[in-house]
């Protein structure tokens, strides 16, 4: 125990608070990009017909987009980001009215303060909360069978939450970061060709294991 003690006694030591990367002045201009893919079954047949068929509903995402943060003291800064996402869902052709194709694109920004906490300037993470809103459309594609026309539907999110992030210092100007978890609340309304004005709100947890969410940035300004 006391070995242990010692450990982290010296590891705090030597966590830096202070340093040119992170220090009040400096800004950081930056491009985040996120991808994430998988599956899930569906059994709607059980509850309906009693047959217990199934099928599998694939899904993928992609998001993009720049980022720029400013200082405000050392080991904290204050921060925007713009993004872009396409999510995609297919199902093949069923008896259970699910869509052929999703199709959903989004556009947000969103606001953040961040603190770092460094290993000898070069690891270590950054968390603090953030606030986005985002704006949605959907576009829903069925098969001939169902005599549904593709449909569309727009919504708006309102999410707020904390963030944890892996970062890696490369050089003195030049930083990497990874997502590592979330918790978020939602706040979700909606709208459509089908559909009545939807509202939703829940809480969520998200981890680096379920979608990649990397970023690339470069520092700049401050005293170093």
């Amino acid at each position: 125990m006391n070995k242990l003690l010692i450990f982290i006694a010296a590891f705090l030591l030597t966590i830096q608070f202070s340093n040119a990367q992170t220090e009040k002045g400096s800004q950081t201009l930056g491009f985040n990009l996120g991808f994430g893919s998988g599956k899930s079954n569906e059994s709607p047949g059980a509850q309906q017909t009693g047959d217990g068929s199934s099928f599998d509903l694939h899904n993928s995402n992609f998001s993009f987009g720049p980022a720029y943060s400013y200082f405000i003291a050392n080991g904290l800064d204050l921060g925007a980001a713009f993004n872009f996402t396409s999510t995609k869902q297919t199902s093949p052709d069923n008896n259970f009215g699910y869509p052929l194709k999703y199709h959903d694109y989004q556009a947000s920004g969103t606001l953040y303060a961040r603190k770092y906490f460094l290993y000898k300037n070069k690891f270590g993470i950054r968390t603090g909360p953030f606030i986005s809103y985002g704006k949605e459309a959907t576009n829903f594609t069925y098969a001939p069978v169902h005599d549904y026309n593709p449909s569309n539907s727009t919504a708006h999110n309102l999410t707020a939450g904390i963030k944890v992030d892996l970062v890696y210092y490369a050089s003195k100007n030049l930083g990497f970061a990874a997502a590592l978890a979330n918790l978020q609340y939602n706040h979700y309304t909606s709208s459509g060709d089908y559909q009545l004005n939807q509202t939703s709100n829940n809480i969520s947890f998200y981890t680096g294991t379920s979608a990649l969410q990397i970023s690339m940035f470069y520092v700049f300004g401050g005293k170093g």
